[in-house]
């Protein structure tokens, strides 16, 4: 069915240029917006849909629209074409529909679990929007380059305790597809989704349905009696772990399914990571433990609640001090941190950091004594497992901490492995306050912008005016000059300041992680990367599961076309702390530099993940914004792309690495006469790294442009000189 005459007219500002696709709500066409000269898909009500249709016509569009996110298809508008009746302008994909795919069968087991980890991530979005899909289908899955997933088709989406669009007793979807719940009119939540994503599952890997029937009333009896065949004794290289999977996400009461698709993505991540050793979706680092834990941040039960750093900073070390344990994964301090001021179920906190256990405290400060209570809790039972009050002076702090470790590693039957060096710290008010002034420029250091890291270098540097024996304040100020001039583009004095303090506290503390990691990172910006990397692999042997180390010995091989060890150092930075963006961003153009478009495509959807997470807590990080612009655009969202770099330049223009970033944005786009406007401009308001320039592969189509080799000689030019 099509709409007579429609091909070749214009309607509003879309060219139309073919008929693609037809459902039973409506047909697609290809199109062009001839305004912004971009192709776009237009689905138009078919002709003579009752009310019933035009509400969930529209109904589609205003879900689709109302997510935002790489694995689900973006709308544009909703127009009204007059007599060709209404319709929605989407944008528009190259590639096939999974059912397409399925035509020629069965998928490889890495490539199925790859798209259904998808599939579940664009509803585990819908999901936290409270947009019930209800339609999951492979007809309505579409695999782009590099088998990116976007979903289609919202038009049966359910909001769920919208009471204007409930729909009780009222089935509708695909029979072979939908849960028993769905079939027979029951309420319906998340978990028909996670269903229905089973059974897309099932049939991937073997080319056949869970449930059949020769006819729709026997598919339903098949689907509401049956059980789930066990898919191993189909194909038998299929591992039995997605066969728990599968009985799990196909359980005939919801309530013994997955409660988040969340949990499901999970243990598929998980079992990609069990067949390649190698796989970059790993969310633990690639080590065997007996358990897991989360450490949240302390409550501030101070009268004043001006004890922020203080709670902050005891979780934090806590979170170290458990971290060196290697029968325990701990989950970062980015991760564990989102859940700062926010009343959140802990078996739900579970589920997000993957972990089995929780420990969440308070602090209570009156003069210099503190109150410090910790609670260890089982994620499955939600009970206790240990509790514990401490009632010391503040300069027992670290004792405090020390024993809070030691107990929470007896209650799991762990083994706590030899302590660190530790600062000094006396029973005198000048210690006291040393202590304080660095967990203070702590917390601003932690949120990575400019101002901040301009407040925590004036804090820590107050420290060690106090006490100029303090090596952690001294990594703290190297790190901060580090930052400053890497990512903020200041210029020799910080360089030479960066110098100066890593050798201080290396001098001081010469047993210190910090202060290895921070003398590396200065000493591969004066580019003396031997001796960089030594520092650096020393931090990483000291405390194996600290980011920064990995991150930058990472960048070390970058620069220095050592793409597979830069890949290595990358995807451990991203086990560590997988709501790290840029590692997650690093490690795909690593791996599009290696020739491997498979695990750049996911190392590419796992930072945007990590970055739309970022800009829900901070919608101006202008850094996030243009690294998840430049992922927008290898996922052939050029729109989006174009307008989040935007967005960036609009806040921060003048600084040199959103400059950077912005070009290459621009590059992937195609402008590259924008692309060289912006690298002249991070070149003339800080300086551009001639090493990361040579190696970036964002860059590569640039290298013929005489304008570019001159911005390049330029780099050049000014590396020799200083």
């Amino acid at each position: 069915m099509s709409l007579p005459g429609l091909t070749g007219k214009q309607i509003s500002h879309y060219r139309i240029e073919e008929l693609i696709g037809s459902g039973g709500m409506g047909v697609v066409y290809r199109a062009v917006d001839v305004r912004l000269g971009r192709r776009v898909a237009l689905k138009f009500l078919r002709p003579l849909a009752d009310s019933d249709t035009k509400q969930r016509f529209l109904r589609e569009a205003q879900a689709a629209a109302a997510l935002d996110h790489p694995n689900i298809c973006t709308i544009f508008e909703v127009g009204d074409a007059d007599e060709f009746g209404i319709f929605i302008a989407m944008a528009f994909y190259e590639g096939e529909t999974l059912a397409q795919v399925l035509e020629h069968g069965p998928l490889d087991v890495t490539r199925a679990l790859t798209i259904a980890a998808q599939i579940g991530r664009g509803l585990a979005a819908a999901h936290e929007e409270l947009v019930v899909h209800r339609d999951i289908k492979p007809a309505n899955v579409m695999l782009t380059r590099g088998d990116t997933v976007k979903l289609l088709d919202f038009g049966l989406a359910k909001w769920l305790g919208d009471p204007r669009v409930s729909d009780p007793g009222i089935v509708a979807g695909t029979p072979a597809y939908m849960s028993p719940e769905q079939l027979t009119g029951a309420p319906v939540d998340q978990r028909t989704d996670t269903w229905s994503l089973g059974v897309v599952l099932h049939e991937m890997l073997t080319g056949t349905l869970p449930f059949k029937g020769d006819n729709t009333p026997a598919l339903i009896r098949a689907v509401l009696d049956d059980q789930v065949p066990a898919i191993t004794g189909v194909r038998r290289e299929i591992p039995s772990r997605v066969d728990r999977i599968l009985q799990r996400a196909l359980a005939k009461d919801p309530r013994l399914r997955f409660e988040h698709v969340d949990q499901m993505v999970a243990m598929l991540l998980e079992q990609l990571a069990l067949i390649d050793s190698g796989a970059i979706t790993i969310r633990k680092p690639a080590i065997k433990t007996k358990s897991s834990i989360a450490v949240l941040p302390f409550q501030d039960m101070s009268a004043a609640k001006d004890q922020e750093y203080l709670c902050d900073g005891i979780a934090e070390e806590l979170l170290r001090a458990l971290g060196r344990i290697p029968e325990l994964y701990v989950a970062s301090r980015t991760s564990s941190f989102q859940f700062k001021q926010r009343a959140t179920d802990v078996r739900e906190i579970g589920v997000k950091l993957n972990v089995e256990h929780v420990t969440e405290g308070s602090v209570r400060r009156v003069g210099d004594h503190v109150r410090v209570s910790v609670h260890l809790i089982s994620v499955d039972s939600g009970y206790r497992l240990w509790s514990e009050r401490f009632d010391r002076d503040l300069s027992d702090i670290f004792a405090i901490e020390d024993e809070i470790a030691e107990q929470i590693a007896k209650a799991l039957k762990v083994e706590l492995v030899e302590r660190v060096a530790r600062p000094a710290m006396t029973a005198n008010t000048s210690a006291t306050e040393v202590y304080e002034l660095y967990l203070q420029g702590r917390q601003f250091f932690h949120q990575h912008r400019r101002k901040a890291l301009e407040i925590a270098l004036q804090t820590f540097s107050r420290a060690i005016e106090i006490d100029p024996t303090f090596a952690k304040a001294y990594a703290g100020i190297a790190d901060c000059h580090s930052f400053l001039l890497m990512y903020f583009g200041f210029g020799d004095e910080a360089l030479a300041a960066a110098d100066e303090a890593s050798a201080k506290a290396l001098a001081l503390g010469p047993n210190l992680a910090d202060a290895h990691a921070a003398r590396g990172l200065a000493l591969f910006l004066r580019k003396q990367t031997d001796e960089a990397e030594q520092h650096l692999a020393q931090a990483i042997a000291l405390e194996p599961r600290l980011y920064h180390p990995h991150y930058i010995l990472g960048r070390v091989r970058f620069s220095q076309g050592r793409m597979d060890q830069a890949a290595t150092h990358f995807r451990e930075a991203s086990a560590i702390v997988p709501e790290s963006y840029d590692s997650w961003y690093l490690l795909g153009m690593c791996y599009r530099k290696l020739g491997d478009s498979v695990r750049a495509r996911s190392a590419e959807l796992e930072c945007m993940e990590a970055v739309k997470k970022r800009l829900r807590q901070h919608p101006d990080d202008t850094r996030a914004l243009t690294m998840g612009a430049a992922v927008l655009a290898e996922l052939g969202e050029p729109e989006r792309s174009a307008e989040w770099v935007q967005r960036a330049l609009a806040v921060d223009a003048e600084e040199p690495i959103i400059a950077y970033n912005a070009a290459c944005v621009y590059v992937s786009l195609g402008d590259h006469q924008r692309a060289i406007d912006c690298l002249a401009s991070a070149l003339r308001s800080g300086s551009l790294f001639a090493d990361w320039v040579a190696n970036d592969p964002d860059l590569d189509p640039l290298r013929d442009n005489p304008r570019f080799r001159e911005v390049l000689e330029t780099v050049h030019n000014r590396a020799i000189t200083h």
